[in-house]
């Protein structure tokens, strides 16, 4: 049945909220804030081409001026400066979460994550933890790649095979190797893809990167270690550094049957290192697998053909590839809905038939 605009609760614009100069009441104002909060973005975008979580009653255009003049302001009617502190914090808040990503507070996320071949079917929620942006750690931040890799986890079971493992192993450490039935995580940031795999596929997955990086990811690991186990599977975390190759070799028995990546080329280096990591420990089975699904960053061209012909050479050649359209909060405009459209690219490496 096709619905009207008198259906849809009409939006509230910058003059309907209270003004200033009528020295609004503090609970009036900390209303008001609470709710003008923007909750963060899980990236699902309808057939229009709307966001799906960027669904507000509140119409954005002057709320950014609105916001700084109650931070400009003295505030001075309220008498408890604890109250105008507070207020003064939320405004700066709300400031923020129309800011850019980079601005934000920590935030949490809810990323569904479908479990069988049908994207309407039945799904699996994964929460996240994402910090407050600083220095250069971008793995803090979930990528749009990561969110559509893991999406297509459920799609890949023609070519990534998991045998059963066992499930009353002893959880994995850095210090200890990992049994040739799990998978993989390479530059696993904010754990989406690698939780997403031990939930979607009930395997066991050690999800690992560089050190700053580990203790958020350990902590999204813990906080849907439930949702993980109900789905049979266990997710570890550990540091690897591609660059900090151990002397020793991989045993066979350590090494892992699939490998999976997701926007991990920041530099000219590392088409380098991470194929050097890939070849490491890879399993050399013929069913062995490497998933990577990268983000199609026009700086970066020269880095995705280094990592096609380094694979190559390698010895591992291209089973399936395709390109898919992904929805990020970096860079984006402002407001709930302020989703830059994100061209990703994805392929799957089997070894080379001898």
């Amino acid at each position: 049945m096709c619905s009207s605009d008198s259906d849809e609760d009409p939006q509230i614009h910058v003059f309907d909220l209270p003004q200033l100069y009528t020295r609004p009441a503090p609970d009036v104002l900390l209303q008001t804030l609470n709710d003008l909060a923007i909750k963060p973005a899980s990236w699902d975008v309808g057939s229009n081409g709307e966001s799906l979580a960027g669904d507000t009653k509140i119409n954005e255009e002057g709320i950014p001026k609105y916001l700084t003049t109650i931070i400009a302001s003295r505030l001075s009617w309220l008498e408890d400066e604890n109250v105008r502190e507070h207020i003064w914090e939320l405004a700066s808040v709300r400031l923020s979460e129309r800011s850019g990503r980079t601005a934000l507070p920590p935030i949490s996320r809810n990323f569904s994550i479908p479990t069988t071949h049908d994207l309407s079917g039945p799904s699996v929620t994964i929460t996240l933890y994402e910090p407050s942006l600083i220095a250069d750690n971008l793995g803090l931040k979930t990528w749009a790649s990561s969110y559509l890799l893991a999406k297509r986890l459920a799609r890949l079971s023609s070519h990534c095979h998991l045998p059963p493992h066992n499930k009353t192993a002893p959880p994995c450490t850095p210090n200890r190797t990992i049994p040739q039935t799990s998978v993989l995580e390479l530059g696993a940031g904010t754990g989406l893809v690698g939780i997403s795999a031990a939930a979607v596929w009930g395997a066991q997955v050690h999800l690992t990167d560089l050190p700053a990086i580990v203790p958020n990811l350990s902590f999204n690991i813990t906080a849907n270690a439930a949702v993980v186990s109900a789905h049979g599977g266990i997710a570890t975390s550990g540091v690897l550094d591609w660059s900090v190759l151990p002397s020793e070799e991989v045993q066979p028995s350590e090494k892992y049957a699939i490998i999976l990546a997701a926007d991990p080329l920041y530099s000219p280096e590392h088409p380098r290192l991470l194929v050097q990591i890939i070849t490491r420990c890879l399993s050399t089975e013929a069913d062995a697998r490497v998933v990577v699904e990268l983000p199609l960053r026009e700086a970066y061209v020269p880095e995705i053909d280094d990592l096609c012909t380094r694979m190559a050479q390698a010895g591992l050649r291209i089973l399936e590839q395709g390109d898919e359209v992904g929805y990020d909060d970096w860079g984006g405009g402002a407001g709930s809905s302020g989703l830059k459209e994100v061209q990703c690219w994805w392929g799957i490496w089997g070894w080379t038939e001898t």
